[in-house]
């Protein structure tokens, strides 16, 4: 992992999404990325014989391949695709192959040429993500000019994609649907809402941003495909209760005594009542153990998950390593607070967290992997 990497990725909370239709408010890139990886989790477990490690490999590899052709419209990507196929992949792959390894690059090289059952998830998790962004803005702007050419097209291409189940499930627009709806909702919800930052992220995007830190440590000491899915997966759901709990401020959190551990009760009971229901039954359990004690080290059991001490201790196994997923968690909030103050906005909120998370993980390690060098302003200005 490396700093051009990691603001290249975090350059999609900069990217604005239908910005040529009025909108009720702003759609970010790396939210729609986000809705699209957790729409794939769920169409995906209606599928048979998925290779979940294909699907989070393409996953980031699509993302990534939009981050480097910024805010491309649709109809002129398709366009450019028709003409210059070749060289717009070329383009991208010349970008993108001094920041990450060859594996990765093999799945960006053959993102736009493989025809498998994991890139067809994921488009249709793509258009549906769009989909859900689209509905608020033809009810917002029904008299637009051209919109209802645009409406018809979407109407059209949902048929497209009737070859996966959870496709026509998520279109009857039911319970699973409204978890995926509920999962949508966290764009609203601003990260660091007490201080101005740029650019804002949402709770939805850095979810994505902590399962992107996630994977990449997982792959750099080197964990398993198990490792892979949990690791990824867990950091991808890791503040869903937060959708209905909203984000609890820091200070607030852990400066009254004992609040820290009544959320903590809370979020369990909002899991079992409001959250597991929406979700089909053969992912409850599943679901409960990533987003339960989200940050423990866990050995994946047949019942459910054992917790161990620490994050070695699940070496070579079947489980989730939760003291790693805590530190991205805390490294994406590093990222958000350094590239705030690099963009001019600075408070006495972003600066404290920067110095506090530089001195907490100053000598730490976690597997083989030093987590100080990446906990340093000098490594996102690319000077170290």
């Amino acid at each position: 992992m490396n700093s051009e990497l990691i603001k290249l990725v975090f350059s999609t909370a900069s990217i604005e999404r239908w910005n040529d239709l009025p909108r009720p408010f702003k759609f970010i890139e790396l939210d729609k990325q986000a809705h699209r990886m957790i729409i794939a989790y769920i169409l995906a477990h209606f599928e048979k014989d998925v290779d979940f490690y294909r699907l989070i490999h393409f996953g980031i590899a699509g993302i990534l391949y939009r981050a480097v052709l910024t805010d491309l419209k649709s109809p002129v990507y398709h366009y450019l695709r028709k003409h210059k196929a070749k060289e717009l992949d070329n383009f991208v792959l010349e970008k993108l192959s001094p920041l990450i390894d060859k594996e990765l690059a093999e799945y960006v090289k053959s993102f736009n040429s493989t025809s498998c059952k994991e890139k067809r998830i994921l488009s249709a998790a793509s258009f549906l993500a769009s989909k859900w962004e689209f509905d608020f803005i033809y009810s917002f702007a029904k008299n637009t000019y051209g919109i209802e050419e645009i409406k018809k097209s979407i109407d059209y291409e949902i048929e497209d994609f009737y070859d996966l189940e959870g496709v026509k499930i998520l279109d009857l627009k039911r319970k699973s649907y409204d978890f995926i709806s509920l999962c949508g909702n966290l764009r609203f919800q601003k990260r660091w809402a007490n201080t101005p930052r740029v650019p804002e992220t949402s709770v939805l995007g850095h979810m994505l941003f902590v399962a992107i830190i996630s994977f990449f440590w997982t792959k750099e000491y080197g964990g398993n495909i198990h490792k892979i899915y949990y690791n990824f997966f867990t950091g991808l759901f890791h503040d869903l209760p937060e959708a209905l709990t909203r984000d609890i401020i820091a200070p607030v959190k852990h400066g009254v005594a004992g609040l820290d551990e009544i959320l903590k009760d809370y979020e369990k009971v909002i899991i079992e009542e409001k959250i597991l229901p929406l979700v089909p039954k053969n992912i409850q359990n599943e679901l409960k153990t990533l987003i339960t004690d989200e940050f423990a080290n866990k050995l994946i059991t047949e019942n459910g998950y054992k917790k161990v001490d620490v994050a070695e201790d699940l070496l070579g196994s079947r489980g989730i390593d939760g003291s790693l997923v805590k530190a991205a968690d805390h490294f994406a909030a590093f990222v958000e607070a350094v590239m705030s103050i690099l963009h001019g906005i600075s408070s006495p909120e972003l600066v404290n967290a920067v110095e506090f998370l530089e001195n907490r993980y100053k000598n730490k390690r976690i597997y083989n992997i030093e987590l100080g060098k990446y906990f340093k302003k000098e490594f996102l200005k690319g000077e170290g």
